[in-house]
């Protein structure tokens, strides 16, 4: 059988963080036995660094009438977008030239114009999903470093550290308002033996000098900085902190109690980050209460029962199963091996 031709389409999103290249590169090694062209909206070259760490030639293009007349020449089975939110504009200019259009985590208009949209940032209310729509924990894609660190994580099965408890903060993608900065104010002002390390990413704007100082001014608390921060983290982390966006997916990979809080308006109505999938979500971040957080944290280290009911929750996501889902779906796609219509 002659192999599909498939193009993904993947534009950086400061909203979203880096992981959407993250999850383009590794669809793209899924996908590897068919004919697949990765078309990346960029001029910068280290957006381009998931992809050829892989060994995956990537087409760079700055504008949509540029890539048109690219797909046009393709003639290919299956698009497959992630990054920004799309337009009406940007669908209608590809539409005539492929058979099936598949978009992840798309929130714009252009995704009602798709033959499917496959959320993991998907609403706590599923009812109010689209008819082109599916959403679930499967639609994130994991790459080889979370595989390690998670199967490191289980394996281990380190009893949690009642005497000095490790917290892991890390507010991924940009953290705007910096709550990275208010969480660890808050949790300095704890009056009990506690360990806290502070993983800072590669897209952390604020100062670092204030974050040092209150490093410096408490015994076992440490920054960490790196593109794999957090992760570097996890396997001694009993207690993480973080964004409410692709994060908690990274946490629940490995089975760690978290806290969430949201970085936007967006990120608040996330439906992963919720108790029934092993999360407590204290709301949006930016109006944290040090009250709120610190009870959050207390209410955890307090009761063993909680806290091994949330990592149960989580590893029965059973995350690292999602990349042979989301093959099996694309190429399903791919191949017209479904029935929109009834999606």
């Amino acid at each position: 059988m002659p192999k599909k031709k498939i193009a993904l389409i993947v534009e950086p999103c400061e909203v979203k963080g880096p992981y959407v290249l993250t999850r383009a590169a590794v669809l793209a090694q899924l996908l590897q036995e068919e004919s697949v062209f990765i078309f990346l909206k960029t001029t910068d070259m280290r957006l381009t660094e998931p992809f050829t760490a892989r060994g995956l030639e990537v087409i760079l293009f700055e504008r949509y009438e540029e890539l048109r007349k690219k797909i046009r020449e393709l003639e290919c089975h299956l698009i497959i977008h992630d990054g920004k939110d799309t337009t009406v504009e940007q669908i209608e200019l590809l539409r005539p030239f492929c058979q099936t259009i598949v978009h992840f985590d798309d929130a714009g208009i252009g995704a009602e114009l798709t033959d499917c949209t496959i959320l993991a940032l998907f609403e706590e209310t599923p009812e109010l999903l689209a008819h082109n729509t599916l959403a679930g924990s499967y639609a994130f894609a994991v790459d080889e470093v979370l595989t390690e660190t998670a199967l490191a994580v289980q394996t281990a099965e380190r009893p949690f550290n009642e005497n000095t408890p490790h917290i892991v903060v890390c507010y991924e993608d940009g953290d705007a308002n910096n709550l990275t900065y208010r969480t660890l104010r808050h949790l300095t002002q704890l009056q009990i033996p506690l360990k806290i390390s502070v993983a800072i990413d590669d897209d952390y704007t604020h100062s670092v000098d204030d974050l040092n100082m209150m490093v410096l001014s408490r015994r076992g608390t440490k920054l960490v900085k790196g593109k794999d921060a957090l992760l570097s983290l996890l396997p001694e982390a009993d207690i993480v902190i973080c964004n409410a966006n692709f994060t908690p997916y990274k946490i629940a990979a490995c089975g760690i109690p978290c806290i969430t809080a949201a970085q936007t308006e967006r990120e608040l109505s996330y439906g992963l980050p919720r108790e029934m999938n092993g999360f407590i979500h204290i709301g949006l971040g930016r109006k944290m209460k040090q009250s709120i957080i610190q009870n959050a944290v207390m209410e955890l280290l307090l009761h063993d029962m909680r806290r091994e009911r949330m990592v149960k929750k989580q590893r029965e996501l059973y995350l690292l199963g999602n990349n042979e889902i989301l093959q099996t779906l694309l190429l399903d796609f791919a191949y017209a091996r479904h029935n929109i219509a009834h999606i």
